[in-house]
């Protein structure tokens, strides 16, 4: 079964800037090796970071999250209610109010300071892209 996967902002930036397990991570969505979930909060952070912390132009941005679209199973939209307080970063919480939404089974991140130590929330694990790797070549 290939899993459900929602990426958080920083993999997809990462991914965007660098060759490296982010990188890699994308490279399995489009193989279709994991099904690629995005959630309209992460790609409304992505295009900021992009464009005002990275300074890339515009089209650059809309490239990448064009690929992004194309690439995805699915998108959800952000809960019209505020998330569960579960990471002590609301915006974090919003990310996994989305996965758990959208029936992911894995949230991707980098984030050691509010989502890796959280680890399982209603059923979504979350796990670093190098673990995701790990898993999908011993599968």
């Amino acid at each position: 079964m290939t899993p459900r996967v929602l990426c958080d902002t920083n993999v997809l930036v990462s991914a965007f800037i660098a060759a490296g397990p982010p990188s890699r991570v994308l490279e399995a969505a489009i193989d279709r090796r994991i099904e690629l979930i995005l959630a309209d909060p992460v790609l409304d952070e992505l295009a900021r970071v992009l464009t005002v912390k990275l300074g890339l132009e515009a089209e650059r941005v809309l490239n990448a999250t064009t690929l992004l679209s194309e690439i995805a199973t699915t998108t959800v939209a952000a809960p019209s209610t505020a998330p569960e307080p579960i990471t002590g970063d609301p915006d974090d919480d919003l990310v996994l109010e989305c996965a758990v939404h959208a029936e992911a089974q894995i949230v991707v991140s980098g984030d050691r300071r509010h989502l890796l130590p959280v680890g399982e929330h209603r059923g979504v694990r979350i796990v670093t892209p190098q673990q995701l790797l790990a898993e999908l070549a011993n599968p």
